[in-house]
């Protein structure tokens, strides 16, 4: 295994800014959308009152408002467009990161900043939705080539997951394709249109 904390003290604290990012936007994000994809035709499949049970468990009540959001409005819920824009907002942090640097986000090896992405990031090509966004990001293209090709991609994350559970990914991440392209497509162009923007 391959040292994953930089010694240099200003590469550490890059490598922690990724980490951040994952906990405060990227985690959630990926939830709703696997929720708007896979988790809801689940419930929706359930006894009412179990499905109730479900949502009184979650504890949290800001994270039931999300999950009933998601449940009622599915890919329309404003927790979904959220979760869009935290991806987009990480994709183009990528993209920088890599523009000469790479082929890793903090150089050379790979790290824990990459380590922390890699499970975000696979979700959305189980799904069938990463192609959304590497399509206008080529160093994130790239950059995810090299992530699922690393030997330790495989045994610690792909090689864990049941085909079962692929097959079920592959079924209804394009169910929802459509309605993250749309709100991809919102974002882009309301960023593109933002006062201080220039044209392309």
């Amino acid at each position: 295994m391959p040292r994953l904390i930089p010694a240099d003290p200003w590469l550490q604290s890059r490598m922690r800014l990724w980490s951040k990012m994952v906990d405060d936007g990227l985690f959630e994000g990926v939830t709703e959308i696997s929720f708007s994809a896979m988790f809801r035709e689940r419930m929706k499949n359930m006894p009412e009152e179990i499905r109730q049970a479900r949502f009184r468990n979650v504890g949290d009540p800001r994270r039931t408002d999300r999950f009933k959001s998601t449940y009622e409005h599915g890919v329309r819920s404003p927790f979904v467009v959220h979760a869009v824009a935290a991806y987009e907002r990480a994709f183009k942090m990528l993209e920088e990161a890599l523009d000469g640097g790479g082929p890793w986000i903090l150089g050379a090896e790979p790290s824990l900043a990459d380590i922390n992405l890699m499970p975000l990031v696979a979700r959305l090509d189980y799904l069938g939705l990463l192609d959304l966004w590497t399509a206008d990001w080529p160093r994130v293209r790239n950059w995810w080539t090299l992530a699922t090709a690393w030997p330790f991609f495989k045994s610690g994350l792909s090689d864990l997951i049941a085909e079962h559970e692929f097959a079920e990914m592959r079924t209804h991440g394009p169910k929802i394709r459509d309605g993250i392209a749309a709100h991809l497509a919102t974002l882009r162009r309301d960023s593109a249109n933002a006062p201080g923007q220039s044209a392309a």
